[in-house]
């Protein structure tokens, strides 16, 4: 019976420090994707290629403002028509051994430009909405697109993403940061590969190159430091989970109003259109890039696995130690 509870005790203890695992990866990050989005509208799938995409990202303390310019090609001969959408909240988790959860909490002002045409934009709500299931949400904005027979369109987005809540956890430790995502995976509906993919970074805000905590390594990035850009690129690319763009950077701040920020969406765009348009790309030099998933480690992060050894290990040194004191007795005797 005192056996039963002292393994009973032992087992508690275990589950009790065993159990606060998080699944090793990103957390509440701010980003977005852009996809095909009803299941009516699969004969589509396939059919148009995104040949380019440029990606603008502006990183502020805080939050992020993002461009997106896409060259979209219908590569049939047919008449298409076919409904987008991104989701207004929800959560998107993905990822493979480490767990990429985007938060969308907002509308971040989104806008879509067609040809230089902005499009109206339809708030729905949807409910399975079959090959973003992984979007754990029924709010969205759609807009409809139709492409004449081989016709080459140049689509425009804008928004702003609130990056002040990203956590960063692996095994016990946590870091708090700011968290971008932008997901390629969900790129996959289109016609593939993506031939052409540009990634520029700017640090606002007073930021500068030596914050930015960690950023994925597979897009080459080359740094120039006295404008506090990052640019990097992917050729020929069917997007999968591992092609995401991931930074991590700054600090979280306390009491953050992300609405107060959304109000200036005007200023915001005009900033990033200016970025866009004027990039210089000449004074580039290599980046030596972190992992994005890395999070510090101190002498509680490691006291939870401590004490699980201890645990694990104290039965065999009680009977190492009665073993002992058996052996020395016995030699005493004699």
């Amino acid at each position: 019976m005192n056996k039963k509870i002292v393994y009973l005790f032992y087992l508690v203890i275990l589950i009790l420090f065993c159990s606060n695992v998080s699944q090793p990866g990103i957390y509440n990050a701010g980003g977005t994707a852009f996809t095909m989005l009803f299941p009516q509208d699969s004969l589509s799938y396939k059919k148009v290629q995104m040949q380019e995409e440029a990606i603008y990202i502006q990183l502020y303390k805080g939050f992020a403002a993002v461009k997106g310019k896409y060259k979209m090609v219908n590569t049939t001969s047919e008449k298409l028509h076919f409904t987008m959408g991104y989701p207004i909240n929800g959560i998107y988790n993905g990822g493979e051994g480490d767990l990429n959860q985007v938060q969308l909490d907002s509308l971040y002002k989104f806008k879509i430009k067609a040809n230089g045409k902005e499009l109206p934009i339809n708030e729905m709500q949807i409910g399975d909405s079959g090959h973003v299931r992984t979007f754990q949400n029924e709010n969205w904005l759609t807009w409809f697109v139709d492409f004449n027979p081989n016709e080459n369109k140049e689509i425009e987005v804008y928004f702003l993403v609130n990056t002040n809540d990203g956590g960063i956890t692996k095994g016990y430790s946590k870091d708090n940061k700011n968290a971008f995502i932008y997901l390629l995976e969900s790129g996959s509906v289109w016609k593939q590969p993506i031939e052409k993919g540009t990634f520029s970074i700017e640090l606002k805000d007073g930021l500068k190159v030596e914050d930015i905590a960690g950023i994925s390594s597979h897009f080459n990035f080359k740094v120039n430091e006295t404008e506090n850009i990052l640019i990097g690129s992917k050729t020929n690319f069917s997007p999968t989970p591992k092609d995401n763009l991931i930074v991590t950077y700054g600090e979280t701040i306390p009491n953050f109003d992300f609405l107060k920020v959304t109000v200036k969406f005007d200023n915001l765009f005009n900033e990033i259109d200016i970025f866009s348009k004027q990039l210089n790309i000449e004074t580039l030099q290599s980046f030596k890039t972190k992992n994005p998933y890395e999070v510090k480690t101190d002498f509680w992060s490691f006291l939870p696995g401590l004490i699980i050894v201890l645990v694990i290990a104290t039965p065999f040194l009680i009977i190492i130690f009665v073993v002992f004191i058996v052996v020395k007795l016995l030699r005493k005797r004699k």
